[in-house]
C-alpha cells in the first residue's frame, strides 16, 4: 500500500496526464480546426478519423492508449505499487482525467483508448528475467486480457461498423474476464465500463435511430 501522500501525488499526476486532450491538440495544430465543432463533437480517435483523416485518427488512438499505459508504468517505477487497491484508484484516475479534462471545461473524451492503456498495463507479463516485471499478484493467469479486449473490439467493429458498440462490448468482455481471473479488480472494471457506456449514450441513441455513422475501412 502506498503512503497517503504518494497516493495523492499519483492521483494528481495521472489525472493531469489523462486530461491531455490529444485529439483536440492534434487537429487544432495541424490546421483541421476545433474537432469539438464537427461530427459528434467528441475529441476521441473515431471523430478525428472521420473528419481529420486516418493518420491523425491513428495517432490520437495510440497516444490516448499510451497515456493510460505509460503513465502507470512511469509511476510504478517511482512508487512500486502493485496492490489491487492501488491499481483500482490510480487506474481510475487516468481514465477520469481523460473523460473530464479540465483543459476543456471537464468535457473530454469517452475513455475507451485510455482504458485500453490501463488494461495493457494490467496485462503485462512478469518473470524474474523480465525488466518489465511489475510484481502483480495475478500475473500468471491474466496476461491475455488486453488481447481478448482488443480482439473483441476489432471483431465487433468489423462486423457492425459501429465503434461505440465495439467499445462497450469489448469492455464488457474484459469485465466478465476480470470476474473469473482478476477478482480484486472486478469492481474497477464494472465502474469504468458503466461510466464509459454512459458516455456513449448518444451513440446508442443514434444507433437505435439508424443515424450513427458507420466506420469504413
Amino acid at each position: 500500500m502506498l503512503p497517503d501522500i504518494e497516493y495523492f501525488n499519483c492521483l494528481i499526476i495521472l489525472f493531469l496526464i489523462g486530461s491531455i486532450p490529444t485529439g483536440y491538440l492534434l487537429t487544432k495544430y495541424s490546421g483541421h480546426g476545433d474537432i469539438r465543432k464537427v461530427g459528434s463533437g467528441n475529441i476521441g480517435a473515431t471523430n478525428v478519423l472521420r473528419h481529420s483523416g486516418k493518420l491523425l485518427g491513428l495517432l490520437t488512438l495510440l497516444i490516448d492508449i499510451g497515456k493510460g499505459f505509460l503513465a502507470l508504468v512511469y509511476l510504478h517505477n517511482i512508487y512500486g505499487f502493485g496492490e489491487p487497491e492501488a491499481i483500482f484508484i490510480i487506474g481510475s484516475s487516468v481514465v477520469l482525467g481523460h473523460i473530464f479534462s479540465p483543459w476543456l471545461k471537464f468535457k473530454g473524451g469517452k475513455g475507451v483508448a485510455t482504458m485500453l492503456g490501463v488494461i495493457l498495463f494490467i496485462s503485462m507479463s512478469c518473470s524474474d528475467s523480465n525488466n518489465y516485471c511489475y510484481g502483480y499478484f495475478w500475473m500468471s493467469i491474466d496476461s491475455n486480457i488486453f488481447f481478448i479486449t482488443i480482439f473483441s473490439w476489432l471483431m465487433i467493429i468489423f462486423f457492425t461498423k459501429y465503434v461505440a458498440l465495439g467499445s462497450v462490448i469489448s469492455l464488457t468482455v474484459a469485465t466478465i474476464y476480470s470476474f473469473f481471473y482478476i477478482p480484486p479488480l472486478f469492481l474497477f472494471f464494472v465502474l469504468m465500463t458503466l461510466l464509459i457506456t454512459y458516455k456513449h449514450k448518444d451513440n446508442f441513441e443514434r444507433i437505435k435511430n439508424k443515424t450513427e455513422h458507420k466506420i469504413s475501412f
